[in-house]
């Protein structure tokens, strides 16, 4: 692996480290905020200019060292290449070839179903373990305390339980579109390859058959036209809502309470 290589992706992970501990910071400054409320001071104020400075300070160093890095990067000119090239897409090159084969191979076929059996088994236990979750948060037992302490006891067990059956939801879908990733590769490699032998053994595919099946190519004018008319007519719905609230005062009352979520909630001003 180069040097370009490593600094870059040292760069990330510092990114990431910052992320990791302000969010740290943040949760728990809230739990130690929330427990000195219930202690007998709910007027106290959890999120201080005191403890923000504090978490600032701390990570001085980070900041300053990934601001070093972000200079040398700039100087030294050092940039992803592949930043700027387009998305290699499996999926969608697998898509032209199955529309340019004649007839897909057997191995072409094995992974186009394994693909949707992926994709099944991926949203399927996605689906398992959000079940958990729903029937978590549809349960009012869970919220039924509604004073400080009790609602941020609730928030504190929420979290806990859901943040678990989340995190093996997005597993699932993860290793699912990876496994998918790659079974689209041996696809495409696969297809290449009978493309390559029908190539060779004189059969071409007509061009318009392709352009039919495959999908990708430039919609029918029919349904560019009816996708023109479909924002012209959104666009017409968005304007006129709009003037209808200028003219009867909504801009005013969204200004007002803007102005109250600053300076009351937030606590700007």
């Amino acid at each position: 692996m180069s040097k370009k290589r490593l600094f870059l992706i040292g760069q990330a992970l510092l990114c990431v480290l910052i992320a990791l501990v302000l969010t740290v910071f943040t949760v728990r400054t809230f739990i130690e905020g929330s427990a000195w409320q219930a202690a007998g001071h709910p007027s106290d104020w959890i999120y201080t200019r005191e403890k923000a400075g504090q978490a600032l300070w701390m990570l001085l160093p980070l900041f300053c060292l990934s601001v070093v890095m972000t200079i040398i990067g700039l100087l030294k000119n050092i940039k992803d290449d592949e930043a700027e090239k387009p998305v290699r897409d499996a999926g969608l090159a697998g898509k032209l070839v199955r529309a340019i084969v004649a007839e897909p191979s057997e191995e072409m076929c094995r992974e186009r179903k394994l693909q949707k059996k992926l994709q099944i088994s991926g949203w399927t236990g996605f689906v398992i373990c959000m079940i958990p979750i729903l029937i978590y948060v549809t349960n009012g037992a869970h919220f039924s305390r509604t004073d400080p302490e009790g609602l941020d006891q609730s928030l504190i067990e929420l979290v806990r339980f859901t943040a678990p059956w989340a995190l093996a939801g997005l597993t699932c879908l993860i290793v699912s579109a990876v496994w998918q990733e790659k079974s689209m590769q041996r696809e495409l490699e696969a297809g290449q390859f009978r493309l390559k032998t029908e190539k060779e053994a004189g059969i071409v595919k007509d061009p318009e058959a392709v352009r039919a099946e495959s999908g990708i190519y430039n919609t029918t004018p029919g349904t560019s036209e009816r996708r023109t008319l479909a924002r012209c007519v959104m666009m017409a719905a968005a304007i006129i809502f709009i003037a209808m609230g200028i003219f009867n005062g909504g801009m005013k009352d969204v200004l007002v309470k803007a102005i109250r979520i600053c300076t009351e909630c937030v606590g700007l001003g």
